[in-house]
């Protein structure tokens, strides 16, 4: 299998970190399903979430990698993070707001969750600045995915 390039991780990981820390309870089901595109083990796509409010990664800086095996690189990602106040109360028969009907550009890598920077009910807040881990690995295909370890199984008791 070919070797993961720094370059390339980093790219990876960026991606990841502006969708892990972007999410939209108007539209609460968008995030899963495109983490589950990045993630080795796709039913850990919910965490880190609570599936209330809303927030949007608008900058994604890459910084200083750690190859920790010949097949896993870690990226250090920092991440300007805006956070939103609803200003009216949320309705109760809400529809996910999609514009699905739009093909994306040629040059679109894949989708990506981060919700629009405004939306009608909802105003900017505060930013702040997160830092991110990401181990970046490949699966058996080859693509690359973030290895964040086994997902919690609900039905397990320890």
């Amino acid at each position: 299998m070919e070797p993961i390039g720094e370059a390339e991780a980093s790219a990876f990981a960026a991606r990841f970190a502006a969708d892990y820390l972007s999410w939209d309870e108007d539209d609460p089901t968008k995030r899963a399903e495109v983490l589950r595109e990045y993630l080795a083990d796709p039913r850990g796509a919910t965490l880190g979430w609570s599936g209330a409010g809303r927030q949007r990664a608008d900058v994604v800086l890459p910084g200083r990698t750690l190859r920790t095996s010949d097949e896993v690189i870690v990226v250090e990602v920092t991440v300007r993070v805006t956070t939103y106040q609803r200003t009216c109360p949320r309705p109760d028969d809400l529809e996910p707001r999609r514009d699905d009907s739009a093909d994306p550009p040629l040059s679109a890598v894949g989708p990506s969750c981060a919700p629009p920077p405004l939306a009608e009910g909802w105003r900017a807040g505060s930013t702040f600045w997160a830092r991110l881990a990401p181990p970046v690995t490949r699966d058996h295909a080859g693509c690359l995915v973030v290895d964040i370890g086994p997902a919690p199984d609900p039905d397990d008791p320890s």
